[in-house]
């Protein structure tokens, strides 16, 4: 008996052992080498949502306490690098921050945080730069089991970005790119299988991406403008959405309303809708062009020449910068005869 309760003892203390070597590695990924030598990403790995577990405060000098605030502070730190990087790049920023959150456990895991910042679990090194980390695997069946490897280290999020897409725009994930995958639910299909072994890679990822609204990074920068009303006494939801001319189910779906009974009462403020904006660039300065008067003067011929022996028309005309038809009008002449004595009008 004793030494049944001993056994168990130390399966418990090994199974605690193996658990704290995940949470310090915090990636939790299957990964592999290519056949170039490039580090394919991580699997998937349970995020910490779901497990609550943190093992590291995020990179920046905050620390939230709220995860609902965790998670938006860190969507909105990554989020516009990854719409930039994404655009330039045909690639969907929605499925490439879906990967950050997932692989990094909203970059609160070791791997993610300060001085690593590895968000995408990209084994290798970075610059001649790595760190050595347990990281759980994937055998392809579900099965998991834990090896230590070498991850790329990084001076920042960005360099961890960038580095993402430039594994991305590797020939062996063209499938991931808009030009080949109408929809982020086929680029995270595409990626189930090469750029993680799990099976419900993207099951996760399109978890991620629905539920915290994520394509709104997939489009142009821009911002969400809400029409709100302000319920008055004898107003229904069905008068309010025949004035804006929209469902009651909208109304309804955008206030949480119960659909039931669509009670409302005043002074209450209602969404009525919500529609995306894009930002436009800002219209380059008018300028005012001032037209220049480019009609040379007309010539004044103030001056004269009185001819002398050996002089010609040709002569003269190049002396004072003139051409001989036009010395010859000036001076009324209808042949090109000149005597010696004779004046002549020039410039």
């Amino acid at each position: 008996m004793a030494s049944r309760v001993a056994r168990i003892h130390e399966q418990r203390l090994a199974a605690r052992r193996l658990r704290r070597k995940q949470l310090l590695a915090g990636t939790g990924t299957v990964a592999a080498l290519s056949s170039l030598g490039i580090g394919v990403l991580g699997a998937v790995r349970g995020h910490a949502e779901a497990t609550g577990q943190v093992t590291a405060a995020p990179p920046s000098s905050t620390v939230f306490t709220d995860p609902d605030q965790t998670h938006s502070q860190f969507i909105k730190t990554i989020g516009e690098s990854a719409r930039d990087l994404a655009n330039k790049n045909d690639l969907y920023a929605s499925v490439m921050i879906a990967q950050a959150i997932l692989e990094s456990s909203w970059g609160q895991s070791g791997l993610a945080a300060a001085p690593n910042y590895n968000l995408f679990g990209i084994k290798g090194s970075f610059n001649n730069q790595s760190v050595n980390m347990a990281t759980q695997e994937d055998d392809g069946t579900g099965k998991r089991y834990t090896i230590n490897a070498g991850f790329r280290k990084y001076d920042n999020y960005t360099q961890s970005l960038q580095d993402y897409v430039t594994l991305l725009n590797h020939s062996m994930y063209a499938g991931a790119h808009k030009k080949n995958a109408a929809t982020y639910q086929d680029a995270t299909k595409f990626l189930t299988g090469r750029y993680a072994t799990a099976t419900d890679y993207n099951t996760h990822l399109n978890t991620l991406i629905e539920r915290y609204h994520l394509t709104d990074y997939d489009k142009p920068a821009g911002k969400l403008v809400v029409t709100t009303y302000t319920v008055k006494a004898g107003d229904s939801v069905a008068g309010i959405a025949a004035q804006y001319g929209v469902s009651m189910s909208q109304i309804v779906s955008l206030n949480n309303l119960d659909a039931s009974t669509m009670t409302i009462y005043p002074g209450q403020v209602l969404k009525i809708k919500e529609q995306y904006v894009q930002t436009q660039p800002a219209a380059p300065a008018a300028t005012t062009q001032t037209t220049t008067n480019t009609t040379p003067a007309k010539p004044t011929y103030d001056h004269s020449h009185t001819v002398v022996a050996g002089d010609s028309l040709a002569s003269i005309a190049k002396q004072y910068k003139m051409t001989t038809d036009e010395l010859k009008s000036v001076n009324d002449l209808q042949s090109n005869l000149i005597l010696v004595g004779q004046t002549l009008k020039v410039r």
